[in-house]
């Protein structure tokens, strides 16, 4: 064992007013004439992840407060400080680079694996990321239909093949900050005529959102933002017919997109926020509520939020060929173009962004228009890889 950090170390380090070792906890609050103490205890409603209240020899000396400062807590990590946002920037500036090593490193014949070992090595080595925010998700081929792949009952272990899209959603940790990027790329470097329609589909919906942020704007406007804007490019591009607006009412956005629009991130990658005040709606409300992320449903964005918007397209037959058959969804979906995609799994396209006084910024960045991704793994730029400036 080492030397111990002294109390007064942790003081400078941390910028906190005192710090004492635990085995005083009693004695110095004692000391301090405490009679209630305030503890953590609560869940983030997104991941479900508890937080149990701490416990200590002596703690039935004291009055125990365990509702009181939970919420008061999440409210203060939903608007970021300036030092946040720096190294919330910090981590998005190093996992952008991360995404783009692989772009131009990743090839036919490499294992899923391989190509997120790219990302999280870039990382660690010129990042100083010692952790990742979660384990990578790397789905190639007709694989990136499958949401949330590449954990224990999927590790990352199919081989790519030449022709397939990668589905690469990967962020770094830095200092216990997270953030969280979504690429999709074809492993060759040329999209085909459907990849690149279906692409451009998610790129088209990632802006008319973007474009709308804004302090005030709900997170539900945003959410019928985007799953309208998706059913319309479906729409134009022949593989859906008829009115958005009853498409919307008929949840066939759903089909095509079966998760929620975004989150906070920050000390989490779905960061604790939101408003469960507003968990009160009539029935007519509860009908069209986002069960993915329900706390964000009415929260108001405001200045120096961070958040992502990850729209998705993808073509998994689990859930299109019910809705074919359904007589209400089946109207809509025109069945001899769906069929011509199937098969390339998906594309999702994931930014972070900060919410700003009139609008938002991008801090996430990475090639975006087929045309920037095809030219970057075509013209890789000079292989310089920058030590990237730390905390």
């Amino acid at each position: 064992m080492g030397p111990l950090r002294t109390p007064y170390w942790f003081v400078r380090h941390y910028g906190v007013d005192e710090c004492f070792y635990t085995d005083e906890i009693t004695t110095v609050l004692k000391q301090k004439r405490c009679s209630t103490l305030y503890l953590m205890e609560g869940m983030n409603r997104f991941s479900y992840v508890s937080t149990s209240a701490p416990i200590f020899e002596g703690i039935e000396n004291f009055t125990l407060d365990k509702t009181t400062l939970y919420p008061l807590a999440v409210a203060g990590r939903v608007r970021k400080t300036d030092k946040e946002l720096d190294v919330i920037r910090y981590i998005t500036k190093v996992s952008s680079e991360g995404h783009r090593r692989v772009l131009l490193a990743a090839k036919p014949g490499m294992m899923e694996y391989q190509a997120s070992s790219i990302f999280t090595y870039y990382c660690y080595m010129y990042g100083g990321c010692r952790e990742v925010g979660y384990i990578p998700i790397c789905p190639s081929g007709d694989r990136c239909k499958i949401l949330h792949y590449g954990g224990q009952s999927a590790p990352n272990d199919k081989q790519i093949l030449d022709g397939d899209l990668c589905l690469f959603d990967m962020g770094g940790e830095y200092h216990c900050y997270l953030t969280d990027i979504t690429s999709t790329f074809p492993i060759n470097g040329k999209f085909t005529d459907v990849q690149r329609t279906t692409y451009e589909m998610v790129l088209d919906t990632v802006h008319t959102v973007v474009n709308r942020i804004r302090p005030g704007f709900t997170w539900r406007e945003a959410r019928m933002v985007c799953y309208r804007a998706l059913l319309r490019n479906l729409v134009e591009q022949g593989l859906l017919v008829g009115s958005v607006d009853d498409m919307y009412d008929a949840k066939l956005h759903r089909v095509f997109m079966p998760h929620g629009i975004g989150h906070f991130i920050g000390g989490d990658v779905h960061d604790v926020g939101g408003n469960a005040s507003y968990w009160c709606w009539s029935d007519a409300e509860a009908k069209d509520i986002d069960w993915y992320d329900p706390d964000l449903e009415w929260c108001p964005l405001e200045k120096n939020m961070v958040l992502t918007i990850e729209p998705g397209c993808y073509y998994n037959d689990v859930l299109l060929d019910p809705a074919i058959l359904d007589p209400i969804q089946g109207k809509f979906m025109v069945k001899s173009e769906i069929d011509k995609y199937r098969g390339i799994g998906g594309v999702r396209i994931e930014e972070v962004f900060i919410v700003t006084t009139d609008g938002c910024e991008i801090i996430s960045d990475v090639p975006r228009t087929v045309t920037e991704i095809e030219e970057y793994m075509k013209n890789p730029p000079p292989d310089d890889i920058p030590f990237l400036d730390s905390f």
